[in-house]
């Protein structure tokens, strides 16, 4: 007979997790609190970690025909001298840069329509020894076999298991956009651009578009400017190397979002029964390493594999969970690290700071043996 999993969240790790389990055998019912499947945001980019996978799944085919391939990864100092540069060459499958939407829409067209289902407010769960009882808005209630909680940062089921806590503030908001392709820029290189409590993103993503991100250290939660997100940004980057003023005065004010970057302090366990956890919901990471989708994809790989190779749900679930506690912790310790040291302000420390790094990657040219880009589920 075949078990069913209710998936909380119909963003790309749940996505991700409903096309893993399908291949593996599993009937699934993606929840999304939404009234319509729908993944808004800017650019993103996906790592020779996570194109694996999405190519064993079918699906890199489709956003290599949306996206950016990367060979080159450039990092500057705020005047444009260049700190370091590293070839994304050499990997079985590329690295990629894509708007949000395009790898949301590519997964979900690997489902079938009748399995996707919106307007599904979770509320709670009953897991009982055989099964589990998902509690929605408005008194449905539907029986499955497991429950994967997909459902982001503040994620109902994690804060049904775990208690309710509020997400760690790392010091720091990132403002995103989307601007037309300015000329100059090299193809397939994408970079990031070191200031003094500054930092500024370009990555061509393809159809002409780039995106990019910009941060800034401040208090948590502090408004926009009175001036707006685009005037404020501006401001603080005019003085940088191009094309970072010329990419954000050609990005429409509508299109600039931003966000506090924050994360959580890893979980000793995630989930209990026939519960388990998956992406943000498990383990936010912020963004400075580019792998918060990739770690939900790599989760949704390794899921699959676990579930499908015992009868016993839970005992599958706790497998998952030990084998990817070690790995998503790593990840968030490199990320945060990463983001903390790209935060420093003092004039010495950042020269400090960008001659170091500089001697480091010289060493390490080659990111194919990296253990965050090198990995295979």
């Amino acid at each position: 007979m075949t078990r069913k999993l209710i998936i909380a969240g119909g963003g790309i790790g749940g996505l991700a997790a409903a096309v893993a389990l399908r291949r593996a055998g599993f009937e699934v019912a993606v929840c999304e609190r939404a009234a319509a499947y729908r993944e808004t945001g800017a650019g993103m980019s996906l790592w020779p970690n996570a194109t694996r996978v999405l190519e064993a799944w079918g699906v890199l085919g489709a956003l290599l025909e949306r996206g950016e391939p990367v060979t080159r990864f450039n990092l500057r100092s705020a005047r444009g001298g260049l700190i370091s540069g590293l070839s994304m060459e050499g990997f079985s499958t590329p690295a990629l840069c894509i708007h949000r939407t395009d790898l949301h829409r590519a997964l979900r067209e690997q489902l079938p329509a009748d399995c996707l289902l919106s307007d599904r407010r979770l509320e709670g769960f009953d897991g009982h020894e055989r099964s589990v009882v998902v509690r929605f808005s408005g008194g449905r209630d539907v029986e499955a076999d497991g429950l994967v909680g997909a459902d982001g940062i503040h994620s109902t089921v994690r804060s049904q298991i775990h208690g309710v806590q509020e997400p760690v503030y790392r010091g720091y908001c990132i403002w995103r956009g989307i601007a037309p392709e300015i000329p100059g820029l090299e193809k397939g290189h994408i970079s990031e651009t070191w200031g003094s409590g500054q930092r500024f993103g370009i990555l061509p993503m393809g159809q002409g578009l780039i995106c990019w991100y910009a941060t800034r250290n401040c208090g948590p939660d502090t408004s926009d400017s009175p001036a707006g997100r685009k005037a404020e940004v501006r401001d603080l980057f005019r003085d940088w190397h191009g094309p970072i003023p010329q990419l954000i005065e050609a990005t429409p004010e509508g299109d600039i979002i931003r966000n506090d970057a924050r994360d959580r302090a890893p979980l000793r366990t995630w989930g209990k029964g026939r519960v388990t956890l998956l992406g943000d919901a498990a383990h936010p990471i912020t963004p400075n390493v580019g792998q918060g989708a990739c770690m939900a994809i790599e989760d949704a790989a390794c899921l699959a594999k676990c579930a499908s190779r015992t009868a016993d749900l839970a005992a599958a679930f706790r497998d998952y969970e030990d084998l990817r506690r070690p790995r998503t912790a790593f990840i968030a310790r490199q990320s945060r690290r990463i983001g903390a040291i790209g935060q420093w302000e003092r004039p010495w420390i950042v020269r400090g700071r960008d001659l170091v790094t500089r001697v480091v990657l010289a060493c390490s040219p080659h990111l194919r043996f990296n253990p965050i880009y090198a990995y295979e589920v």
